[in-house]
């Protein structure tokens, strides 16, 4: 049995927003509506059907909402206080960092996708001529019997450090293979004003970035974050990325 297909770029991006959806569902998940102990009577009906001995039942702690239910087993009742609001942020900042990610690792997939025809040619996009190359890569493109294919694998490690979901490194990458004012017909695509998908894509990635280089410090605290608000970031990011990856396909 061979090995699978290599994902496409569009594949890899809904696969990798998976785990911040996840990260999103389980702080929701985890919200805890009730406001009181468990009653007597549960804690025996609980500690009977888990075979507990009956001296742990009182230890027995539960985190209830609309969607679960979960028992906290004898010597592990403290969990339920921890898991509050503001400790559950955590989950929605690592949200965020891979929703961007996500949005990185599709942007370096797709010029890939693309970089075979831009290669190609006649002549290639000027921002790709424009590459920087060391004598360490031209040593390393020697060793490969096919140059071609040693050129391409110094190509993509150079764009692949490059990449970002920042909107100016986005314009930047895709400008390798030819690509003008992305960023403008992606607001045509969304039907939003021009510039509002640059503009929305700053904020999130500003906020990305205070979350992994600051620990989303704000003055002496932290700053607060909502499962709505998260959901709405991603939802544009998702819209995005739908309008980039219409704009882009390798066979337009």
């Amino acid at each position: 049995m061979g090995a699978p297909p290599k994902m496409t770029a569009r594949e890899a991006f809904d696969l990798n927003i998976e785990d911040a959806e996840i990260l999103v569902e389980l702080a929701k998940l985890l919200v805890n509506q009730r406001q009181r102990r468990m009653r007597r009577e549960l804690r025996e009906r609980l500690g009977e059907a888990l075979s507990l001995a009956r001296k742990h039942w009182t230890e027995l702690e539960c985190l209830e909402n609309d969607r679960v239910f979960v028992t906290f087993k004898p010597g592990h009742a403290s969990l339920r206080a921890k898991l509050d609001e503001v400790n559950l942020r955590p989950l929605l900042r690592q949200a965020l960092v891979a929703a961007c990610a996500a949005v990185e690792t599709f942007c370096a997939d797709r010029v890939m996708e693309r970089y075979a025809a831009a290669i190609a040619a006649n002549p290639p996009p000027g921002g790709l001529l424009e590459l920087s190359m060391t004598v360490g890569d031209y040593l390393a493109i020697e060793e490969y019997q096919k140059k071609g294919w040693g050129l391409r694998q110094v190509v993509e490690l150079e764009l692949r450090q490059r990449a970002s979901p920042a909107p100016a490194q986005i314009g930047q990458l895709f400008s390798l293979v030819g690509e003008k004012k992305l960023l403008s017909r992606v607001d045509r695509r969304r039907k939003v004003n021009v510039g509002d998908s640059t503009t929305e894509l700053d904020r999130i990635v500003m906020r990305r970035n205070l979350i992994a280089h600051t620990g989303d410090r704000l003055g002496r605290g932290r700053a607060t974050i909502s499962v709505d608000e998260v959901e709405d970031d991603l939802a544009v990011i998702v819209s995005i990325i739908d309008a980039l990856d219409q704009e882009t396909r390798p066979e337009r």
